[in-house]
């Protein structure tokens, strides 16, 4: 058999490839019949990535053909083809490269019968070109590991004679993943890395003790949560860093600076004399961009003197993601878009999410502004425990929308658990490379490759997860949507393509533990959405086997290494190495079902299993009313019986603000319901138990005030118990036999990147048997 390869831009239909020439007449061959034909041909003095390309190919052809080329250095002897890799080897290659890019990820492959060129602009390009090969003979890599890896086998390998020359879309191309895995390069992701922009440096380092007007004035008191940033001694502190920076780092393109996670930004006057005016209904503050623009170009005004050109990077993000409206951005400003309080579901030219649309326009602002933005986005659903997820919708969509606003580069957050996230971040990082590849051609080819004989129900699958979230009208990040995509129709239909799948994949196939694994998570989301019907109908026995059997198949997806640890390091212990792949990210997967998900079902079981009885169920719906203006107390909202005011309705355990159009709200609201209290219970103890509210909580039951949610300990950094289980003693409020109004006053004020808020897991009441 002979492996012979269509000579084009390529095989994927990847774009940023010129000057092609083919000749179809003649094979230039590399083994024939399991034997070599050609010879690995090194510099003399070959630089690492030289080394590596050379070792990369002689590897993955041994595995395809049985061959193992030799790697020699400076010529090829006898009758063998030369393979030669590195720029000084290929004479003009460097000339016919620099005539379509000047990227140093950029690079030629050529394909004569006297021998190959291998050359790119840098090492690290000669290294993509030497993967562009392998990939003309249909290697991929659809994933790290041997698992992940598609290696076609043939004893006889020829190519067609041509010359390609091939550049990346975006200078910058970084996944969260880590770049010490092969994958990374595999898929020629790299180039510039956004730096990291949180908190404003100073020099000397400012002390709040000593030196608070240093610090952001909040209610009339210095707080370090922030920077003063009007302060002539800030800014000149901030200037002196940033020269001592670069007179360090003298190569450095670029520093990151901005303000710190979170808010508590100044409101001295002079800050707030630098600010716009403008409400940033996204982040529900006034948009701080002006004055952080207003210190970038006080900074480079000086460091230009210095060093002419030095750029900051910072984050547009939280309330400074909106452009500047006051202060026009020196261009040396690089921002890089990080919308985590819009939508990360769904893409920009998606009519479903209005917020996405805005991202557009945001996009395209900052576009206009200053020569080069950045996108430092999330291509994972916040805050899940690695469920099946896919965006490849919006991927593909924003991709080449970004392209054309004139986005440089890409360093987004994920949360690699290989599973869940193949093929979207090979989707996309085929993207980053070549902004016009042909995405369904892309997918179909991953299908089959990945799934063979399984190619057909895999590849409804895959698109099946994706469409789900593409077409649902959800916005919520981590699982709390999760239940609203995979309806019962979709979860049937899910779990018949993958028994299908199973089937046809053979046994004891490669493409049967693919197959395995993915529906080992589908396993996992079926136990997780019996976790949250059964604890929403207070059947809390149930929802305990269902957590226990989450986190048994949890732990054995963890523990299953794609790509493995260094040697010596635990591979299952607490330390896990960056530079590992496993089927699920053990810090999303485990920790966040104990976060989010695992308290209220232990709780709830506790209470119900091992100390007491259910008495009364709370109802899904309760009347709402947000309180705008902080009056409900005065009013008292709290107080027993009816009341009027225009309550609406929404719903608790099952759907989150965001879902029901209270989109990222931030504020105080209020909550009303009425449960009978059965007459059996009394003279026994009642308690008023939550199962979880976002953020805190003040709870009266028929106008008597029970107490508050604050659980000291428990919950995020100064929100006392944020989705976690509370209950309050009701003994001495409760009417036996009768109705009862429970009334609710939620805070809601510290967190929005989720999409919740409000009253998030179950409520009942319960009573002790043994206490």
């Amino acid at each position: 058999m002979v492996m012979r390869v269509v000579w084009m831009c390529s095989m994927l239909v990847l774009a940023g490839c010129w000057a092609a020439e083919a000749s179809m007449n003649a094979d230039v061959f590399l083994t024939r019949d399991g034997q070599p034909a050609a010879a690995l041909v090194l510099p003399d003095q070959a630089h690492a990535d030289e080394e590596l390309a050379a070792r990369e190919l002689q590897d993955h052809i041994e595995k395809m053909a049985g061959a193992t080329l030799e790697i020699v250095r400076g010529s090829a002897s006898g009758t063998l083809l030369p393979i030669r890799i590195g720029l000084s080897l290929t004479p003009g290659a460097q000339t016919e490269i620099e005539a379509e890019s000047k990227d140093p990820a950029a690079y030629r492959v050529s394909v004569a019968p006297d021998g190959v060129g291998l050359a790119g602009l840098s090492p690290e390009g000669t290294l993509f070109a030497a993967y562009e090969l392998l990939e003309q003979l249909g290697v991929r890599w659809y994933m790290p590991g041997d698992l992940g890896a598609v290696i076609p086998k043939a004893p006889t390998l020829a190519l067609p004679a041509g010359r390609t020359v091939y550049a990346p879309s975006f200078p910058a191309r970084h996944l969260g993943v880590s770049s010490q895995l092969p994958w990374v390069r595999r898929q020629r992701l790299g180039g510039l890395f956004f730096p990291s922009s949180h908190g404003i440096p100073t020099l000397p380092r400012a002390d709040i003790a000593k030196e608070p007007d240093l610090f952001a004035l909040r209610d009339g008191e210095r707080s370090k949560g922030q920077v003063c940033v009007s302060n002539p001694e800030l800014v000149s502190r901030a200037t002196a860093y940033v020269l001592d920076y670069f007179a360090k780092h003298p190569d450095e393109p670029w520093i990151g600076m901005g303000p710190n996670d979170g808010g508590g930004f100044c409101e001295c006057d002079d800050c707030r004399a630098l600010d716009a005016g403008e409400w940033d209904p996204y982040a529900a503050e006034a948009s701080m961009t002006d004055r952080y623009v207003w210190l970038f170009n006080r900074i480079l005004a000086e460091v230009h003197k210095t060093y002419p050109g030095k750029q900051i990077g910072f984050y547009a993000y939280h309330a400074y993601k909106l452009p500047p409206r006051k202060h026009t951005p020196d261009p040396h400003i690089v921002p890089a878009l990080a919308p985590i309080t819009l939508c990360r579901i769904h893409g920009m030219s998606n009519p479903i999410c209005p917020d996405r649309s805005f991202y557009k326009t945001l996009m395209v602002e900052w576009g206009k502004l200053v020569p080069d933005v950045y996108e430092r986005g999330y291509y994972f659903n916040l805050a899940s425990p690695n469920l099946p997820f896919s965006k490849v919708h919006a991927i593909r969509d924003e991709t080449p929308v970004a392209h054309r606003a004139g986005v440089k580069g890409w360093r987004v957050e994920c949360m690699p658990g290989w599973v869940p996230d193949t093929p979207m971040l090979y989707v996309a990082a085929r993207l980053m490379w070549a902004v016009d590849t042909d995405v369904d051609a892309l997918l179909q080819e991953f299908y089959t490759g990945f799934f063979g004989p399984a190619a057909q129900p895999m590849g409804e699958y895959v698109t099946m997860i994706d469409h789900g979230f593409r077409d649902t009208d959800a916005h919520t990040g981590g699982a709390f949507s999760t239940a609203t995509v995979f309806t019962p129709e979709r979860m049937a239909r899910g779990r018949k393509l993958l028994d299908a799948a199973a089937q046809q994949a053979g046994s004891g196939t490669v493409f049967a533990q693919r197959v395995a694994l993915i529906r080992l998570n589908y396993d996992r989301l079926e136990a997780f959405l019996e976790l949250l019907d059964t604890r929403n109908r207070f059947d809390f026995v149930s929802s305990q086997k269902a957590l226990e059997r989450l986190r048994e198949l949890t732990a054995t997806m963890v523990d299953f290494r794609l790509y493995p640890n260094p040697p010596g390091d635990d591979p299952i212990g607490e330390k896990r190495p960056d530079t590992e792949a496993r089927a699920l990210w053990w810090r999303s997967a485990q920790s966040y079902i104990t976060r989010f998900w695992s308290p209220t079902t232990e709780s709830g079981y506790e209470r119900l299993a091992v100390r007491g009885e259910f008495v009364a169920g709370c109802p899904d719906e309760w009347g709402f009313l947000a309180d705008l203006t902080d009056i409900g107390e005065s009013a008292q909202w709290f107080r027993d019986g009816h009341i009027g005011g225009n309550w609406g309705r929404l719903r608790t355990k099952t759907a989150s603000w965001s879902d029901q159009g209270l989109h990222y709200f931030k504020g105080l609201v209020w909550y009303r319901t009425q449960v009978e209290i059965p007459a059996r219970f009394k003279g026994r103890k009642v308690f008023l138990w939550f199962g979880g509210i976002d953020e805190a909580a003040t709870v009266w039951l028929n106008g008597q005030l029970l107490g508050t949610s604050a659980n000291p300990g428990n919950g995020l950094p100064g929100v006392p118990g944020t989705f976690l289980p509370f209950e309050l003693d009701a003994s001495d409020a409760v009417r036996f036999g009768e109705s009862n109004t429970i009334a609710v006053k939620v805070s809601n004020i510290t967190l929005s990147e989720l999409g919740t808020g409000g009253i998030v897991a179950p409520v009942m009441f319960w009573s002790p048997t043994n206490e």
